[in-house]
């Protein structure tokens, strides 16, 4: 074993970890997402129920930044608000609650976990969306998998809209940004109409993962330089 191919085998290890992040699947997390702590899913009309949440806010000059988010780890329903989203000239009450999935499905896909009706009401019991397509809101669902990566899908009465969607890390949790309130649900593209999968964790864990192949690749380099060093130690 000689310096050279001491290099030579740091420089594979690269390459090798390189590839392997570059073909994950879109939907997995990033490799430095770190340690992810995930509760398993809890399922509208299983035990334990999965949780609703609500806030209000009174009135002011302009609606306030604002965060709704469910109790579970990670929550499983989140909603992000920017400063000035809604009228407030009332007090507005921010719901998400957990609903039985509507009899129509998505065409794209099938629902993934619950369906969770997000809302806004001012002191009146009106419905409001965000006052400008400018200041949207943020919708931040947990799916079942992130493999194939599922949409979020806005559902207004009558049908279903996908909406822009990225990954949104621990837990295979998504965001989507909408100009509108309404039921929302994570999607997951295929056949649609079927009835939700069953319930499940927080799937593979390949940032845990990648990090033992890279702790593995660090000692294996470690062990072959002091070997070198001891055979050039003994000549």
């Amino acid at each position: 074993m000689t310096a050279r191919r001491g290099w030579g085998v740091i420089l594979v290890s690269v390459i090798a970890l390189t590839l392997v992040w570059r073909f994950l699947p879109a939907g997995s997390p990033p490799i430095y997402d770190g340690q992810c702590i995930a509760n398993p899913y809890e399922t509208l009309g299983g035990s334990p129920a999965p949780r609703a949440a609500t806030m209000t806010y009174p009135k002011a000059a302009a609606f306030p930044p604002a965060e709704v988010y469910t109790a579970e780890t990670p929550p499983q329903a989140q909603i992000l608000i920017e400063a000035g989203t809604f009228d407030s000239s009332t007090a507005v009450t921010v719901s998400i609650t957990p609903v039985a999935p509507p009899s129509v499905r998505p065409p794209s896909g099938t629902i993934e976990g619950n369906v969770y009706r997000i809302t806004a009401v001012n002191a009146a019991g009106a419905q409001l969306d965000p006052l400008s397509r400018a200041n949207p809101v943020y919708i931040i669902l947990r799916a079942l998998a992130s493999s194939p990566a599922p949409t979020i899908e806005l559902f207004n009465g009558t049908s279903w809209t996908p909406l822009a969607t990225l990954n949104s890390g621990c837990g295979n949790t998504f965001e989507g940004t909408s100009t509108r309130m309404g039921d929302f649900a994570a999607v997951r593209p295929g056949s649609g109409g079927g009835p939700p999968p069953p319930s499940g964790g927080g799937g593979i864990p390949i940032a845990a993962i990648i990090g033992g192949l890279a702790l593995l690749l660090i000692i294996v380099v470690v062990v072959l330089f002091s070997l070198d060093r001891r055979r050039n130690a003994a000549r």
